[in-house]
Parts: C-alpha cells; sequence; structure tokens
C-alpha cells in the first residue's frame, strides 16, 4: 500500500449541531513512526486508548504526536439539514395503513420504520458524499489498489459502510472493532474530538488545533476540494458557513 486513510466520526447523524468525519492520510513508513510515538505517549501516560478527551486533558504529554507527517481532510454535515429535506419515501411510508388493533402500537411500528429509512437515507446520501469528498480530495489519480481505507466501527452497520464505500471504488476497507490497538484511529479520534469542539468554541480545542492540527490541513486553498469540506454546500446558509469560516 501506498497510503493508509484513517478516519473517525464525531458527533451523530441524527442529532447535534454538527457531524464530523476526519480522514487522515498517512504512508505505511510514517505510520510506523506514529504508532510507535502513540504506544510510548499512553505508556508514559498510563492511559489504555487515546481519545480526545484524555488528549485534552494531557495535552502536553500527547502532542509529541503530531511530529509524524500525515495529511488532515475534514468533512462536514449538519443533522438539521438532512432531518429537513423532503423525501418521497418517507412520505409514502407515512401514508401505508398498517392494521394492528392498537394505536399506540401501530404508532410505534411506522415510528421504528420510518427511523430505519432515515438512517439508511442518511447513510446511502449524505455519508456517501462524506467518503466519496475525502477519496476526490486524498488520492486524486491514485489506484483503489494503493491504498486502503481504515474505519472505526460506524454508527451504520459495518456491511453497508463497506458497500457504500466500494460504491465510492473504494476497494480495500478494514473496519476496526477495538481503536485502542490501532493509533491511526486514535489519531483521527483526537482530531474529530478537537473539531467539534473547536466549532462550538471550546477555547483550548482551539489552541489545539492552531498548534498541531491547523498544518496538518489539506487543500485548504481548493476550489473544487475545499478543506473544511461542507457536505452540500449549497444547503449551507451565509451565517452558517461564515461559523465554519474559523480553520484557515
Amino acid at each position: 500500500m501506498r497510503f493508509l486513510i484513517f478516519s473517525d466520526e464525531s458527533g451523530r447523524w441524527n442529532e447535534g449541531e454538527y457531524y464530523v468525519r476526519s480522514w487522515i492520510k498517512i504512508t505505511p513508513e510514517d505510520y510506523n513512526l506514529l504508532r510507535k510515538e502513540v504506544i510510548f505517549s499512553k505508556h508514559e501516560m498510563g492511559v489504555k486508548e487515546l481519545k480526545w478527551e484524555r488528549f485534552k486533558k494531557n495535552y502536553t504529554g500527547f502532542k509529541n504526536i503530531f511530529d509524524v507527517n500525515f495529511d488532515v481532510f475534514l468533512t462536514i454535515s449538519k443533522p438539521k439539514h438532512f432531518q429537513s429535506r423532503k423525501y418521497n419515501i418517507l412520505d409514502a411510508i407515512e401514508g401505508v395503513k398498517i392494521s394492528t388493533g392498537s394505536e399506540a402500537v401501530t404508532k410505534r411500528i411506522k415510528d421504528k420504520i420510518i427511523s430505519s429509512a432515515k438512517n439508511e437515507l442518511f447513510f446511502n446520501f449524505f455519508e456517501k458524499t462524506h467518503i466519496q469528498n475525502s477519496k476526490d480530495s486524498l488520492l486524486p489519480g491514485v489506484d483503489a489498489e494503493d491504498y486502503i481505507y481504515i474505519i472505526d466501527t460506524p454508527q451504520h452497520i459495518d456491511r453497508g459502510w463497506e458497500n457504500i464505500a466500494n460504491e465510492c471504488d473504494i476497494k480495500n476497507i478494514k473496519i476496526e472493532k477495538t481503536s485502542e490497538n490501532t493509533p491511526g484511529i486514535e489519531l483521527a479520534d483526537v482530531i474529530g474530538g478537537c473539531v467539534s469542539e473547536f466549532l462550538a468554541k471550546d477555547a483550548d480545542a482551539e489552541m489545539i488545533y492552531k498548534e498541531c492540527i491547523k498544518d496538518r490541513m489539506l487543500n485548504m486553498t481548493s476550489r473544487t476540494s475545499p478543506n473544511p469540506n461542507l457536505i452540500f454546500y449549497n444547503d449551507f446558509s451565509d451565517t452558517e458557513k461564515k461559523e465554519l469560516d474559523i480553520f484557515r
């Protein structure tokens, strides 16, 4: 493999202000260096798994992991944009008559079906765009056999996520169940958590972003694949775009 792509998500697809995916592009050689730095730092700080909150709390003990060479790409969507769109399939489900003999049971069944349908819509529509845009920006012209995507267990079912990535012409995918054994995912968690709290105007997150992450951001001036990448850019109001203009 020429490149390893690690990713983790921050936030929920169906609630909260933002759903953030951080994407890390690194060569196998640099990943060996990152792995050593993360393992050593966790040992020194006495933690089993490196997560954003632990990194933030013990910043000086962990920040050396950012001395390794890698690129960062961010994809950001807003759950309210997904919720506010009109989907004909949901209207069709709402209109289906279900006879259970109980109004409460009928409502519960419909609510569960609609919730499942929304989950599928998000991951086949919004999440697919997160994935596609990451590939277009991080791997232009790179053969599909020359890289692998390695992600933490997604909110969607594993096979579903793999199928969506395959539709984006990503051939090699690995889903890790135990992120504590995968420093690339631990790093992606740190970056995703930092970005989410920076967006929430946390002063410590802003400091860490500027000191550690900003210089790793890829394609910040790109017109075709800007970083951070706002998913369905035209859904964002001018006010929302201004709120997100904090990374440069």
